[in-house]
């Protein structure tokens, strides 16, 4: 790796730009570790997907391009552990991302249960985030959730093995008219999650979603006679000897409060930097983070059928699932891939959010080759930056030395009974509005060079990050072994 071209600098002014850089290099190198136990998915057993439908690949998964339902027909036979989605909602509105009429939803959505049900293991689950609304035209709510449920079980066959509520408490006040204005409704910050299971009897396993036990529970475990006797409850409910054990954490309720605030992923700074519409209907992380680690094992394959800005394939990566990832339009997909790219320069990953939008990309590889390039690049533009700095410093500098010199000179011919001329009082004038310029450039050229800091930052963090991110990378030896 190169090094920095600020390492050797020297001054109270670079103090900053020095610890900025170290500081965000380490930080952003140890963002999004992953957990892995299993092999990544084995190339020569993948799915026949057209060429043309591959947006990008990961040592894990997939995303892909194309109508859900096609892409399901590519898949084998109970061979899916976990479907989990969030489809276009049924609203009064149309949205850019898509969504379907209230009348014709339930319907709609069915193709796509019949498809993902042939898929599904035995053990396997389908997740639905199906969000509400309300009638079109009137302050009553629209039933067609509980109509999908209706469907879904009398209809195709699934099991809901439970329904779950998401609470958002970041979630805006909707709709407008019945809320905002005429204030006739409260805020509708719940979406329901249908656990649907092939089956009566699903993989699952409460142990891997523990949640940390309350401070009660705490003081409880410590000293269980203290705070407790066995007895009946006047519910007629027992509180055993066995209250008092440690279970390793808290059984949670299927009330999950996560709020949808990404700001500050990489997806979205990367969006930021590039001035890219991101997505405008993402799942936060830990929503399909619960579900896949409550319903499958590392090694297990989850699919998502209508990925939008695939926050469900980052996540399965991460936890060392293989994953496949459906959308309909190629640009969202492609720009999905800014998820896998974790402190790669803006520049790099346009290149390769480019290349997805027309042909497969491949992860990380083709990421790690833009690493030195995006080094170099970064360490020219920090030096020309400094190279501003510095010649904004000297005119400072020559314009200071102009006022004093003007300013020697009005003091002795003041001393002489000359005194100060009109000409003496117009260029003392004129050179103090030449150096507050001078300072504003200088000021200018800081902001500049504490930026392509940042940028040089990035760059040098990449390569650790990728290999934080994906694993470190393997390298061929010339008699073919690995190291």
């Amino acid at each position: 790796m190169v090094s920095s071209p600020i390492c050797g600098a020297s001054g109270p002014r670079f103090a900053a730009v020095r610890a900025l850089l170290a500081g965000r290099s380490a930080r952003r190198a140890t963002e999004a570790s992953p957990i892995r136990s299993h092999d990544p998915i084995d190339e020569e057993n993948l799915p026949n997907f057209a060429a043309d439908q591959t947006v990008y690949t990961t040592p894990w998964g997939t995303q892909l391009h194309g109508d859900s339902l096609d892409l399901l027909d590519s898949l084998a036979d109970s061979s899916v552990d976990l479907i989990i989605t969030s489809p276009p909602f049924a609203l009064q509105r149309k949205k850019a991302y898509g969504n379907e009429d209230q009348d014709a939803y339930v319907d709609w959505l069915a193709q796509f249960g019949e498809a993902a049900k042939r898929v599904l293991k035995d053990t396997g689950s389908l997740v639905i985030d199906i969000g509400n609304a309300y009638r079109k035209g009137s302050p009553t709510r629209s039933l067609y959730p509980y109509r999908v449920l209706l469907k879904f079980v009398d209809e195709l066959g699934y099991h809901l093995a439970e329904e779950f509520f998401w609470y958002n408490p970041a979630k805006l006040p909707s709709p407008l008219e019945w809320v905002n204005k005429r204030r006739i409704r409260v805020k509708d910050a719940v979406n329901t999650v249908w656990w649907f299971s092939k089956t009566e009897w699903p993989q699952a396993d409460v142990n891997r979603v523990l949640q940390p036990y309350s401070k009660n529970m705490e003081k409880l475990l410590k000293d269980p006679e203290k705070y407790y006797k066995t007895s009946l409850r006047p519910s007629e409910h027992e509180i055993s000897k066995h209250f008092g054990n440690d279970n390793g954490g808290a059984i949670p309720p299927n009330l999950l409060q996560i709020s949808n605030t990404e700001s500050n992923t990489n997806y979205l700074r990367l969006c930021r930097e590039l001035a890219i519409k991101s997505h405008p209907a993402r799942f936060p992380n830990d929503l399909p983070k619960f579900f896949i680690e409550f319903l499958t094992t590392p090694g297990d394959v989850v699919v998502d059928i209508f990925s939008g800005s695939n926050t469900t394939g980052m996540v399965a990566e991460q936890l060392g699932r293989k994953w496949y990832s459906f959308e309909l339009n190629r640009d969202y997909a492609a720009l999905s891939i800014m998820r896998f790219l974790p402190s790669i320069p803006a520049k790099a990953a346009l290149r390769l959010y480019e290349k997805a939008r027309e042909n497969a990309v491949s992860l990380p590889s083709e990421a790690r080759a833009l690493v030195p390039d995006a080094i170099q690049s970064a360490e020219q533009s920090f030096r020309h930056a400094e190279k501003e700095l510095h010649a904004a410093e000297v005119q400072r500098k020559l314009k200071f030395e102009h006022i004093e010199e003007l300013e020697h000179r009005a003091e002795k011919e003041q001393a002489t009974a000359v005194g100060t001329g009109r000409e003496l009082v117009a260029a003392m004038q004129s050179a103090g509005e030449e150096a507050a310029l001078a300072m504003e450039r200088q000021s200018i050229a800081m902001k500049r060079i504490k930026l392509e800091a940042k940028a040089l930052a990035t760059a040098h963090a990449a390569a650790a990050a990728l290999d934080n991110f994906y694993g470190p990378a393997v390298v061929t030896l010339p008699d073919g072994q690995t190291d």
